[in-house]
């Protein structure tokens, strides 16, 4: 049954006419990179009661109306299913003329890990008490000769390259002189799939107040100089994603750089992912605003020559609009401090999806569930949830994986992205496996069958995937993941951690096919599960170490390790008689060193007989689950102590950004080189649910 308080649609999306009003210019290159500016002018007698945009653009738009910002976007989408948003706008339109302008960026042929390439497009509605005032058609004008040049290929954030000697923004006035630009060309809209209305809550957006002067921490005042070769540090007195906006006053062709880092040592900034942002100055009074958010906490600012006076400077936090609704204190300062960096770290990295971290800003399945939605679900709220937990950027990554399943039933591990093959992580096995998973969590906390429905085939295709891959053993052969700092990691074999990880996968799939009510789907994958099983135990169970081997690989039975305990157990899969001597493995090893592969892995039998321990904080989510279901004082006494020391230089380190990072840290402040990350939250949700013991228990699997 569904949660009190969690609002579901269970009606079918409606597709929206502004699939029919897609508009582009006329005779252009559609593989090239475009910034581009549509204006269009209108009247009104009056505002209305209630005024709001439908609208999208293939990839990206700022909105202006009457000269003011209004928002951007559009959410993450895949072009199988593009999302558009409906931003009120009446506090922005006025009696008489009024026009709307909007920049939109076409990345062309440039790969980014939130983007894919796609035919560029605009479309937009107006309407005002349910009435029609505007729509894109031909008469909008347009013009790509703008201030905002072609930006350089960037996996995270896209950086600006701005220059104000083009223009001076003199687009965005009512009375600017537009009839050199071109009309629009209507363009099909069946260049992308059917168009839905978003069900995320637009993104809150927040100037940042506290910001200081590094190294002496003075507050920020205006106006202030800056001259050639000066650096200017900021603080900005919080991790945040943001993007920029300046008024100044200059000289003609200076460069400001504007560069964006996660951490302060040493009176140096340091962790700085891509190149930033730069902004070329015409003369006299002028202003500028990014296009993309950053991740940081500290802001480097540099002229190359002359000097500039900064007469106004904001960094703008966008993210999704999460209040805080858990707490956590005790007595133990490390514990407290880890729970509020990593929800802060979680807060910092959602904005239109569960982006995992700084410096990629991917949507991946794993990290959305595992680390940023059980973070979320303790200890966050949104306004229209009414303190309740909010499944919007859940349910958004169950649909945004779903829509990236390739031919052959496998899922993309991250998206929306033209990731391809030849990358190591375009396809992560027990991912897929973990998106079933996620799915069956959505619906224990929502009961929205009608979403469910909407991904039968999809996850009937998916496992059928796996089912096609089960060996004469009985198990299924594919590539070993789990996390760097599997021994099995990268290996195709018949694995311990990816069957575990499909037989869980199986478990929930089931009963999703019951509350389906899909007997035959039911019974059938009841029968591969228990035979499964009967193999696991049958073919990977060493009765001298008391342990599940590795993996089976080349006609043997490889060393057991430490993540074949962990996920047998995790998965259920291990018989009542063979639990005791399964977690004593586990316990005997867990702690020890472990070494992390990425992309390849020749060293595997090296690893499984040095017995490698964990070493990824994102495994922990299911060792803390596993331990707690012991279910023993002198167990969780011991995990608390493991939590304490692992992440303790993660948390009194990394001060200076207040944030968590993917990878542990050592005593001299290495060992990770990304301090914004969720893998660092995993504890949190333990914390709260286990340690303090409030928690809502879904029951047992059917």
């Amino acid at each position: 049954m569904p949660l009190e308080g969690i609002s579901i649609d269970k009606k079918r999306n409606k597709n929206s006419d502004l699939q029919h009003q897609m508009i582009w210019m006329q005779d252009t290159d559609t593989d090239s990179q475009e910034y581009v500016i549509f204006r269009k002018k209108f009247h009104l007698t009056h505002a209305g009661k209630e005024s709001f945009v439908e609208i999208f653009a293939d990839s990206r738009y700022l909105l202006w109306i009457n000269g003011k910002y209004v928002s951007r976007g559009p959410v993450r989408f895949h072009p199988k299913s593009p999302e558009y948003n409906v931003i009120p706008v009446k506090e922005w339109l006025q009696e008489g003329e009024n026009i709307i302008t909007i920049l939109v960026h076409s990345y062309g042929q440039v790969i980014n890990g939130r983007i894919m390439h796609h035919k560029p497009g605009l479309g937009l509605k107006l309407m005002i008490d349910n009435n029609l005032i505007t729509v894109t058609d031909h008469t909008w004008k347009y013009n790509n000769r703008t201030r905002y040049l072609p930006s350089p290929e960037s996996w995270n954030s896209i950086p600006d390259r701005i220059d104000g000697r083009i223009d001076n923004e003199d687009w965005l006035a009512l009375d600017f002189d537009d009839s050199s630009w071109k009309n629009s060309k209507k363009i099909s809209g069946e260049n992308w799939g059917k168009f839905r209305k978003s069900e995320l809550p637009l993104c809150q957006e927040n100037p940042l107040k506290t910001i200081k002067i590094m190294p002496e921490g003075k507050p920020l005042n205006f106006p202030l100089k800056i001259e050639k070769g000066e650096e200017i540090i900021l603080d900005l007195g919080t991790m945040a994603m943001v993007y920029t906006e300046m008024d100044l006053v200059a000289e003609d062709g200076i460069t400001l750089t504007i560069q964006y880092a996660l951490r302060y040592r040493d009176e140096h900034p340091q962790e700085m992912f891509g190149n930033g942002n730069s902004y070329t100055t015409r003369k006299g009074k002028q202003h500028f605003i990014t296009t993309d958010q950053w991740c940081c906490r500290y802001v480097i600012i540099k002229a190359d020559s002359g000097s500039i006076l900064i007469n106004n400077l904001s960094f703008i936090d966008r993210r999704f609009p999460f209040e805080r609704k858990g707490r956590f204190i005790c007595n133990d300062s490390i514990l407290t401090d880890l729970w509020e960096m990593g929800v802060k770290t979680i807060e910092v990295t959602s904005d239109d999806a569960y982006g995992s971290d700084a410096r990629e800003r991917n949507e991946w399945i794993q990290d959305a569930h595992k680390a940023s939605f059980h973070t979320s679900s303790i200890a966050l709220t949104s306004p229209s949830c009414k303190g309740k937990t909010d499944v919007a950027l859940l349910k958004s990554m169950l649909r945004h994986a779903a829509l990236s399943q390739h031919e052959d039933g496998m899922l993309s591990a991250t998206f929306p992205t033209d990731r391809g093959p030849s990358d190591c992580h375009y396809v992560i096995e027990d991912y897929a496996c973990q998106w079933i998973e996620a799915l069956h969590h959505y619906y224990c906390i929502t009961g929205d069958l009608y979403f469910i429905k909407e991904h039968k085939q999809v996850l009937e295709r998916l496992l059928n995937w796996f089912v096609e891959r089960i060996s004469e053993r009985g198990l299924v052969v594919a590539r070993e993941y789990a996390s760097f700092d599997n021994p099995m990691a990268y290996v195709v074999c018949e694995g311990a951690t990816l069957n575990a990880f499909f037989y869980n996968g199986l478990l929930h799939a089931i009963n999703l096919f019951k509350a389906l009510k899909e007997d035959s789907l039911a019974n059938k994958y009841e029968t591969i599960a228990h035979s499964l099983k009967t193999a696991y135990n049958n073919v990977l169970w060493d009765e001298d170490s008391g342990a599940y081997g590795a993996a089976y690989l080349n006609q043997e039975v490889l060393e057991p390790s430490v993540h074949a305990q962990l996920f047998a157990l995790y998965a259920k899969l291990v018989p009542n008689n063979k639990i005791e001597q399964t977690r004593k493995w586990l316990l005997n090893y867990f702690r020890n060193p472990g070494v992390k592969q990425i992309c390849t892995n020749t060293i595997y039998k090296e690893l499984l007989q040095n017995r490698q321990g964990i070493d990824m904080p994102v495994v922990y989510f299911w060792l803390m689950k596993v331990l707690y279901d012991m279910d023993s004082e002198n167990i969780d006494t011991l995990l608390l102590e493991t939590i304490h020391q692992k992440w303790f230089y993660m948390v009194t380190l990394q001060k200076d950004a207040g944030t968590l990072s993917e990878s542990f840290v050592n005593a001299d402040g290495k060992g990770s080189h990304e301090s914004c990350h969720n893998y660092g939250a995993t504890p949190v949700y333990y914390l709260s649910s286990y340690v303090l013991g409030v928690r809502w228990e879904e029951g047992k699997l059917l």
